[in-house]
């Protein structure tokens, strides 16, 4: 069977279970969503480490408090390999200092007849052993969320209405989508503010123009396809957070930009 190690423990966030899941609480605690109480569709919540960008993750995953889902979706960008299609975990295991979740990987999509739709798929070990943009995502699960598996996607070169028509047809109320991506990167503080507007208010209007014209993010392909989907089944969106490195870290000359989005139907 199929086991990733943890990769960025000790990097990213820590490695020691007590350390992590004290950490993740404590974000969790300071942040606050009052008068959301929607069962959440889906979310976008960035991936540094948990020192620049984890309370703003937290916005997403307190969202989450309550509620039980059978299988995540993870997407996010590979910061490591340029392919075609969605690169889909092995089933197995994935281990964090806070245990093993399950993936269900590929089989997912088992129900979904052979088309062009699933010849976009391709199932690998290689892209997805050095990628933190969705192990980053796991220990906040394990903290928010019990019994559940995962379903860890990273986006190559894709075509958007394939990839919608794909991810839709395995959605259903015990599922949750959720995107992985920082926005701009590594300009002047106030310059990323600017930027990063341009961003959310892109995503807050379902924009795709404006996103990929004007926007910066680094997930932008896995935010192109919740909002096609997010549209496409009359979901409504909400900003729960939006910051960057300048005002978790306190050093301004480059900055990345982060933020959470929750989706969900009224």
């Amino acid at each position: 069977m199929y086991l990733r190690l943890p990769q960025f423990a000790g990097l990213f966030y820590p490695n020691n279970p007590i350390e992590l899941k004290k950490l993740i609480n404590i974000y969790l605690q300071e942040v606050n969503i009052k008068d959301f109480n929607f069962k959440p569709k889906a979310l976008i919540v960035p991936h540094a480490g948990y020192t620049y960008s984890g309370k703003i993750a937290a916005y997403g995953y307190k969202t989450l408090i309550g509620f039980n889902y059978q299988n995540i979706i993870l997407i996010g960008p590979s910061h490591n390999f340029i392919f075609k299609g969605l690169a889909v975990a092995p089933s197995g295991k994935w281990l964090t200092p806070l245990g093993e979740v399950s993936v269900l990987g590929i089989d997912a999509f088992v129900k979904v007849k052979k088309t062009d739709k699933t010849s976009i798929l391709i199932e690998s070990f290689k892209i997805h052993e050095k990628e933190h943009s969705l192990e980053v995502q796991i220990p906040f699960l394990q903290t928010v969320l019990k019994d559940f598996q995962i379903t860890p996607i990273l986006t190559g070169e894709v075509n958007n209405d394939l990839a919608v028509n794909l991810i839709d047809s395995i959605l259903d109320d015990n599922t949750l989508l959720i995107i992985s991506s920082d926005l701009s990167h590594y300009y002047s503080y106030n310059e990323a503010k600017r930027l990063d507007q341009i961003t959310i208010d892109a995503i807050l209007r379902y924009d795709l123009t404006q996103l990929n014209n004007f926007g910066e993010a680094c997930g932008i392909k896995g935010i192109e396809i919740l909002l096609l989907i997010a549209k496409k089944n009359n979901w409504k969106v909400k900003l729960l957070k939006a910051a960057n490195s300048g005002d978790t870290s306190g050093m301004k000359d480059q900055v990345v930009g982060y933020s959470s989005f929750v989706f969900y139907k009224d």
